[in-house]
C-alpha cells in the first residue's frame, strides 16, 4: 500500500521542488472540461482513499479557478501518482578550535551524524481523454514530516498549489453547461 500521506511533503520546506512539462503539440488552453480517472494511482485498493479525496478537492479548486468545468465526460482527465522513498543523509563533520580547562585550547574534529529522511512526491498528469495523450504534467517533491503525517490535507493543498502555480496561464472561460 502506498503511504496515504506520501503527499505530506511540504510541511518542513518553504517550497517543494516542482517540475513540469507540456506536450507542445497539445494546447492545454484549448480544453474546457476536466474530470478524474476512474481509479487514480492513489486507489490501488477497491475504495476511495482520503489521499484521493484531498487531491481531487485541491485539483478541482485549481482547475475551476482557471475556468475549467468539472464533467462526467471531460476533455481532460487528471491522474495522481504518489510515492515515498527513504534517503540516508548526514550532517557535515565539525572541525574547530576550542578552549579547555586551564586556558589551553586546540583543534578538534567531530564526527558527522547519519540519519534517514523520507522524501514524498506527487505527480499530477493531465491527459487528453480522446487522444489518450499526456498534455501536461507537474511533480512536487519534498521531505515528509511528522506534523504533515498527522494532518496531511494542508500539505497536499500546498503541494498541489505549488504544482499549479506553473500551469499554463489562460483567460477565464465561461462555464457552459
Amino acid at each position: 500500500m502506498i503511504l496515504p500521506f506520501a503527499l505530506a511533503l511540504t510541511a518542513c520546506q518553504t517550497h517543494p521542488q516542482v517540475r513540469t512539462q507540456s506536450a507542445p503539440e497539445l494546447n492545454v488552453l484549448s480544453y474546457r472540461t476536466f474530470g478524474f480517472v476512474h481509479r487514480p494511482d492513489t486507489d490501488k485498493s477497491r475504495y476511495r482513499t482520503l489521499t484521493t479525496r484531498y487531491l481531487e478537492d485541491a485539483v478541482s479548486r485549481e482547475m475551476l479557478a482557471r475556468g475549467y468545468t468539472l464533467s462526467d465526460k471531460p476533455d481532460l482527465e487528471v491522474n495522481f501518482i504518489v510515492g515515498t522513498k527513504d534517503k540516508i543523509e548526514s550532517s557535515p563533520a565539525g572541525v574547530g578550535y576550542g578552549r579547555w580547562h586551564h586556558g589551553f585550547g586546540g583543534w578538534g574534529y567531530g564526527p558527522s551524524d547519519v540519519y534517514t529522511v523520507t522524501e514524498g512526491s506527487v505527480r499530477i498528469d493531465v491527459v487528453d481523454r480522446n487522444q489518450r495523450a499526456l498534455v501536461w504534467s507537474g511533480t512536487a517533491a519534498g521531505l515528509v514530516t511528522d506534523k504533515a503525517l498527522k494532518n496531511p490535507e494542508p500539505a497536499i493543498d500546498k503541494a498541489v498549489g505549488a504544482i499549479f502555480a506553473k500551469y499554463p496561464k489562460q483567460p477565464l472561460v465561461a462555464n457552459v453547461k
